[in-house]
């Protein structure tokens, strides 16, 4: 359980393979102490926070590889207009809705 990247180690806005509930990868956010990652829920897709392992609270990612330091800084992930981007983005890793949908029911 040791074996993952810890929060000093990270670098702002760059890209993590993580190992998180709704996830496998995320954009490192400093101030939150968290990745953002794409989110499917009810059919949904939409940007969310998955918290650093070694957080306070809601711990739920274990970053544990770097792959690339992406377009987006931290002032991106409050601006609404930044987020379909980010989004786009992190569905190049993850795989678009539909995909992910399909792979759910197999």
């Amino acid at each position: 359980m040791d074996d993952y990247i810890k929060i000093p180690d990270l670098k702002e806005g760059h890209l993590y393979q993580i190992e998180a509930r709704n996830a496998s990868y995320g954009i490192w956010i400093a101030d939150e102490e968290g990745f953002a990652i794409s989110r499917i829920k009810f059919g949904d897709n939409f940007m969310f926070v998955e918290y650093h392992w070694d957080c306070q609270s809601f711990a739920t990612a274990r970053p544990i590889n770097l792959i690339e330091q992406s377009p987006f800084i931290g002032k991106d992930f409050d601006d609404a207009e930044k987020n379909a981007e980010i989004l786009i983005y992190l569905n190049k890793f993850e795989g678009t809705l539909e995909e992910r949908t399909n792979q759910k029911r197999r």
